[in-house]
């Protein structure tokens, strides 16, 4: 029984499912700041109904702390039940604190460990889920880098290593017959110049070998999205510059897509650096959605 929870709470619980987290912040982006009723209002019934979890997360340099929401057991049966999907397609974490026995035994915190990196990437993947509403395309399937358990891993191999990009994603046509897309996600965030060279470099590799291909079972080429948030903006520039002037250049200029997290968010199109041509490989906004 959902007693008296309202459909935004659980349009929350539904988006929550895909995430695993969402922060205060996410809640502004996606526009549930602009509901008539608080944020406390929205998430106090599904923490004291034990849909939800929250902790308390240290911010960027340790200056203050956010609020970071997870989604439990309870939220994801209702998430189930509401919009017919198997539950173990559905993202959630213990009550306990999003703290899990790993493989190896460990206890793993998924929630804590590397948040602002994790906080930047959901960024990434909410910006791009909006703009996929405003095209021909849904959002079909996804994976992110937190999650451990069952097959959602990212991990693919390249040149016999594991190699784990940030996220994996699937955007299909509603029309039948029209081109599939497949996006792998690297999020720069603080990142060493040379750490950020041989991560672009590894998904080159992983293109050649057709690494996500043979994880994933298709056969049609798939893109590479690199974004970085805006304190890199001049290491990139230099990386790209450097890159130019590698043999591996060929493979970014036709299947990487590059662009600043801020952009994104602002206009997710017009925000993404593409060098293989004036037609970026993205589904295109359907003009009479166009304000």
């Amino acid at each position: 029984m959902t007693g008296s929870i309202t459909p935004q709470q659980t349009e929350f619980l539904y988006l929550l499912s895909k995430t695993g987290f969402l922060t205060n912040k996410h809640l502004e982006q996606v526009d549930f700041a602009k509901l008539k009723n608080s944020k406390h209002y929205l998430t106090k019934r599904l923490l004291d109904g034990k849909y939800i979890g929250r902790l308390m997360v240290s911010s960027s340099f340790g200056v203050g702390r956010k609020s970071m929401y997870f989604l439990v057991k309870k939220g994801a049966e209702l998430v189930s039940e509401t919009y017919n999907l198997p539950l173990e397609s559905l993202s959630y974490s213990p009550l306990k604190g999003g703290i899990y026995t790993a493989n190896n035994g460990d206890e793993v915190s998924i929630i804590r460990a590397d948040f602002i990196h994790k906080e930047a990437y959901i960024c990434a993947f909410l910006a791009f889920e909006k703009y996929l509403k405003n095209t021909d395309y849904a959002l079909t399937d996804y994976r992110h880098y937190y999650q451990l358990k069952g097959d959602k891993s990212t991990a693919i191999s390249v040149n016999g290593k594991n190699v784990r990009p940030d996220g994996i994603w699937w955007a299909t046509s509603h029309e039948a017959g029209a081109k599939d897309f497949v996006y792998v996600v690297e999020i720069h965030r603080h990142s060493e110049r040379k750490h950020i060279i041989r991560q672009l470099r590894q998904q080159v590799e992983a293109i050649k070998e057709k690494s996500v291909q043979k994880r994933f079972g298709f056969d049609h080429p798939y893109l590479v999205l690199s974004v970085f948030t805006g304190e890199n903006l001049t290491a990139m520039r230099g990386i790209l510059d450097e890159l130019k002037n590698t043999e591996d250049w060929a493979t970014i200029e036709k299947f990487f897509l590059f662009a600043r997290l801020e952009d994104l968010q602002g206009d997710f199109y017009g925000g993404l650096g593409y060098f293989g041509g004036n037609r970026k490989p993205i589904p295109t906004k359907i003009l009479k959605n166009i304000p």
